[in-house]
């Protein structure tokens, strides 16, 4: 194993207990800074898919947690969000070594979770049904009760903050829960059954299950399962959807993002621009909300491009653990073969490279920084998630141009306005059809508070994360009527 990577469980989480599998093999994971090994893990196969469900549906049908009352669940998230604390420089280290990121980066996604945990640890208690008025002889209530047993496959790209966004509020819920982390990058998930256990989640109500799409598969096909919440790529959504269709599932997707930044002529430059750098190069563009379209008004076109660079040219890449790191790998060579060739295709398409574009030598799955310019709606790098560190520049003339570039997308996740016109601002912000908009500032919809839902529209997914949005997935609503005669 590794030497910078801490020792840890490396086998399949079932009903609170780690198990050694049997008959799911080995993913074999690679330090993406290196492409060396980094270690091996047990995936989970049908035998300890079928026990993880088996034990979640008769936890949550024969014991108590869904009927305690919110505070104490809430107690048991406070502990964890603690566990997550105590263990925090254990927790990025893993994220950094697994995942390939930026010592820095990981640190502030644990405290992502820890945050994540402890918001949801007091979120129940404040959620409630509501009172009906149908006459004065009838009493018409609702009651919130836990949807029952939840499937959650969290992707490789943000494995322990994807993890806490879904798990944190189905435990808050009362729901019992079966995680499955992405083969590539399932450490920190092991590591946060490990903590829950240690804070007093009951048995039978989490499992955690690294292995691939046939452990999905089953999940999303079987009838005990009352819901999938899935995060991915729009494809694989799409097939998750219409495996749980026959058994009636409740679906929530997070899916993909073309994300596009508009800058007016008035905006602040220097202050878009960083915040391009971020929102665009942030986790290697390894994020479905980066924000890599970026339309520019022609007047201002030149000075944004050359600020865009002048920010892009102060990012470094370094060792993993090293704070001064800014700009990771991506997660494999064959993914960064994949962005390579869609930046060749957007440049035989017509687009001119700013800075960028070609793969450094030397070990690890490194690739630059890269900004293309003259990118009109016909090229890839304007329409294809490359999810990769690859913004592009395009052209507008009119407000009206601008919203329509913006909203010429399958995907409508996430987007920003750059403009110093408030009424401006907000009357594109509207017309944008995207589930969050940023107005000058936050280079990320995942900086913005836990407090807030994350999601889109169209392609990019249905249903909410995080806020109390996010609980309307893990409930149920029930009405009932009293006769008061």
């Amino acid at each position: 194993m590794n030497a910078l990577l801490p020792a840890l469980h490396r086998e399949p989480f079932v009903g609170g207990r780690f198990v050694p599998a049997m008959g799911g093999g080995v993913e074999a994971l690679v330090d993406p800074w290196t492409g060396t090994p980094l270690a091996e893990v047990a995936l989970a196969g049908p035998v300890e898919v079928e026990a993880a469900i088996r034990t979640a549906r008769r936890a949550f049908d024969a014991c108590d947690w869904p009927h305690l009352p919110p505070v104490d669940r809430g107690a048991v998230l406070h502990r964890i969000a603690a566990g997550i604390k105590a263990r925090q420089d254990q927790f990025a280290q893993i994220e950094a070594v697994n995942a390939g990121k930026p010592i820095s980066g990981a640190l502030r996604e644990v405290e992502g979770a820890i945050r994540v945990f402890t918001y949801y640890a007091g979120a129940m208690d404040k959620v409630f049904g509501d009172t009906i008025p149908l006459g004065k002889d009838l009493l018409d209530f609702t009651l919130r009760e836990p949807l029952g047993v939840v499937a959650q496959i969290v992707p490789w790209n943000f494995p322990l903050l994807g993890a806490s966004w879904k798990l944190a509020p189905a435990l808050a819920s009362g729901c019992a829960a079966i995680l499955k982390p992405a083969p590539l990058t399932p450490l920190s998930a092991l590591l946060l059954a490990e903590v829950c256990r240690e804070a007093g989640v009951p048995d039978g109500f989490l499992s955690v299950l690294p292995g691939g799409a046939d452990v999905g598969r089953r999940l999303a096909e079987d009838p005990r399962i009352d819901g999938i919440s899935f995060t991915g790529s729009t494809i694989v959504g799409a097939e998750v959807m219409r495996l749980a269709s026959a058994s009636i599932k409740r679906v929530a997707l997070e899916l993909g993002g073309k994300n596009a930044a508009l800058v007016f002529a008035d905006a602040d430059m220097e202050k878009a621009a960083a915040s391009a750098v971020g929102s665009g190069f942030g986790n290697a563009g390894q994020s479905c909300s980066a924000r890599s379209r970026l339309l520019v008004e022609r007047s201002a076109l030149e000075p944004f491009a050359r600020a865009f660079a002048a920010a892009a040219a102060r990012l470094k890449t370094g060792m993993a653990l090293d704070p001064a790191t800014s700009l990771g790998p991506l997660i494999s060579a064959s993914h960064r073969d994949a962005v390579d060739r869609t930046v060749a295709q957007a440049r035989e398409a017509g687009a001119t490279l700013v800075t960028g574009g070609a793969m450094p030598e030397g070990d690890g799955f490194f690739y630059p920084a890269t900004i293309l310019s003259g990118v009109g709606p016909d090229n890839p790098a304007f329409s294809r998630e490359i999810f990769g560190p690859v913004c592009s520049l395009t052209p507008f003339d009119s407000e009206a141009e601008a919203i329509a570039l913006a909203n010429d997308s399958e995907y409508g996740l996430n987007g920003s306005v750059w403009c110093r016109d408030i009424g401006r601002a907000l009357r594109v912000a509207r017309a944008m059809r995207t589930g969050m908009v940023a107005v000058n500032g936050l280079p990320s919809a995942s900086k913005t508070s836990v407090f807030a839902p994350f999601g889109g529209y169209k392609r990019s997914g249905i249903g909410r994360e995080l806020g109390l949005q996010a609980l309307d997935f893990y409930c149920e609503i029930k009405n009932v009527t009293v006769d008061l005669t």
